[in-house]
């Protein structure tokens, strides 16, 4: 193959427009690009990834944790054309050197890595009592990803932080309440739910964003 530069030979090309990857210029740049490495801009993360998906790249970026609930990113997730990489990110070093700690945030990429093929171990086992079903969907609340009980086969909502463990040899993404209010997954709405129609409700409170799941692997 090609010989790779040495560090004396790597120099750098200013650009000759203001660097807005939507640039012809910079399309020109992604196009010659095996894999791209990035801190997009959050506030055009959706545009950004549509742009890398179309051009058909492999990618390593940095994302909000909420980015994973946009409409136009969570179909993406849940046909496995993107995961979440290998950990999250919480200190950004800023000008100056010094660290700073923003909201969680993750690595979203598609390039395969070990622990995306990893099961997670299940220690819970479903007791009624303990996994209470929603005031309107058909689906049960699993509060946290480790609560996640290892014989139940039904429909289940869980944070959307359960994704940086997703294995999608072993669980099944359905949807997201976030589909729901879009008219998707008519079957998991309860006939005599009379309430708004968007996230999970439970003893009256509205619950944060839920992605519901089924267990592939159930244990008996």
């Amino acid at each position: 193959g090609d010989k790779i530069p040495s560090i004396e030979e790597i120099t750098v090309k200013s650009l000759k427009g203001d660097g807005d990857f939507r640039s012809e210029e910079c399309i020109e740049l992604l196009k010659q690009a095996d894999i791209v490495v990035t801190n997009p801009p959050y506030s055009l993360f959706r545009e950004y990834v549509a742009q890398l998906i179309e051009y058909d790249k492999k990618f390593l970026i940095i994302g909000n944790a909420n980015s994973i609930t946009y409409k136009e990113i969570f179909p993406l997730i849940q046909n496995n054309c993107i995961w979440l990489g290998y950990n999250c990110v919480r200190w950004f070093e800023i000008p100056g050197g010094d660290l700073f700690e923003a909201a969680r945030s993750f690595w979203y990429t598609n390039l395969e890595h070990s622990k995306r093929n990893e099961d997670l171990l299940l220690y819970c086992s479903y007791k009624k009592e303990d996994y209470p079903e929603y005031e309107n969907y058909q689906a049960i609340e699993v509060s946290k990803t480790k609560n996640i009980p290892m014989d139940y086969d039904g429909v289940m909502g869980v944070p959307i932080t359960f994704l940086d463990k997703y294995n999608p040899n072993q669980f099944e993404i359905l949807g997201s309440d976030t589909q729901i209010k879009d008219g998707d997954l008519p079957d998991l709405i309860k006939e005599d739910w009379i309430g708004k129609i968007d996230r999970a409700y439970l003893n009256g409170k509205r619950m944060y964003s839920r992605v519901f799941i089924k267990n592939k692997k159930v244990v008996a």
